[in-house]
Parts: structure tokens; sequence; C-alpha cells
């Protein structure tokens, strides 16, 4: 039968300390990297639900304003249907483009608080 050496007892008790301080480290990191992100993953949640409500908001007035004028076009001018078609694209387009515009500036304004 043959004994453990002494020497391999003490470096199987080091790398065991050692080990169970490394875990504790990097449970504590954890922790604060969880406390520092989720406030911000929280912001950047609610940020992203106002600017859909706003974007929702802004193409419904675009969808509204494309559809009056459409109808005063077709009221004004009679038979003009494809001039309040074109209209009512440009509309949307603009519509679409300043959605977009809010959006980036949005975004831009986060990603500059965050940094």
């Amino acid at each position: 039968m043959t004994e453990v050496p002494t020497y391999w007892l003490w470096v199987s008790g080091i790398y065991f300390v050692i080990s169970i301080l490394w875990s504790i480290g990097l449970t504590v990191g954890m922790i604060l990297l969880i406390k520092k992100t989720l406030p911000i993953l929280t912001e950047a949640r609610m940020q992203v639900n106002r600017i859909g409500g706003q974007a929702k908001s802004i193409a419904a007035k675009a969808s509204n304003t494309a559809s009056i004028v459409h109808a005063q076009t077709q009221n004004l001018l009679g038979n003009a249907q494809s001039a309040g078609s074109m209209v009512t694209r440009q509309a949307g387009a603009v519509g679409a483009a300043l959605t977009g515009l809010l959006i980036a500036s949005r975004v831009v304004n986060f990603v500059r608080k965050l940094f």
C-alpha cells in the first residue's frame, strides 16, 4: 500500500483554496455586472416601447393626413384620383422617413447617455 506524498496534499489544499476564492470572485463579479446592466436594459426596453408608440402615432397621423388630403383632392379636383394617390404615397413616405429619423435620434441619444 502506498501513501500520498505530503507535498501532494499541500498542493491540493492550495489549489482548493485558490479555486474557492476564484469562484467567489467570479460570483461577486457576475452580481456586480448584473446590477450595472439590469437598469440599462430596463431603460432601453422602456425607450424602445416609447419610441414604438411614438412611431405608431406618427404613422397614424401621417395616414390620417394622407386620407384627408386624398379626400379633399377628390372633392376639389373631381376626377383627380391619380393626383390623390400620389400625394398619399408621398405622405406615407414622408411619415416613414420622419419615423426613421425619430427612432434614429432616440437611439443616438440613448447611446450617448451610455458613454
